[in-house]
């Protein structure tokens, strides 16, 4: 179900691509979204950049936007509006970066294969390898004044906390 509120907020972008290590989990919603395609990501080590590498690979389109999976509040305005800024680019709340909040080039995917083959996975060292520009949420506020975009669900309390928003 949070992956589905994501996905549902994503439905005026041409292409949206779920990186996951369970894709069979997900088929299910390419019927209800036609511009989604369920990627497997094939690599063993679970690493965040893993999936930036498979997206990157597969996208069809220059721009690559990049979103956390355990984002369920994400506002349609607010991804819209992050989208159209200059790649290599990441969100930042308050100081905090939100790393997997970001924007890239397909063309960027040479660089984090490098950072890959090193054997790194800090998505931190990778924005500052990529030189990525922080963009603070603050602009995005009038359309998500309560930060919701930006809510992870990683423990059963953040669930509630999604849920119950």
């Amino acid at each position: 179900m949070l992956v589905e509120n994501i996905v549902g907020e994503l439905s005026d972008f041409p292409e949206v691509l779920l990186v996951t290590k369970n894709p069979f989990s997900f088929t299910y919603l390419t019927g209800r979204y036609p511009n989604l395609r369920v990627l497997p990501e094939a690599f063993e080590v679970h690493s965040p950049i893993c999936g930036i590498y498979t997206a990157l690979k597969n996208a069809s389109f220059r721009k690559v936007l990049m979103l956390p999976g355990d984002t369920p509040l994400i506002r349609k305005k607010v991804v819209k509006m992050f989208s159209s800024q200059i790649p290599p680019a990441v969100l930042t709340e308050n100081g905090r970066i939100h790393s997997l909040f970001t924007l890239l080039l397909k063309d960027h995917i040479i660089l984090v294969e490098e950072f890959l083959k090193s054997g790194k996975h800090k998505l931190r060292e990778l924005h500052s390898l990529l030189n990525s520009r922080e963009v603070p949420f603050s602009p995005f506020e009038p359309f998500d004044y309560r930060g919701n975009s930006l809510l992870n669900v990683n423990r059963l309390e953040d669930y509630y906390e999604a849920v119950y928003r």
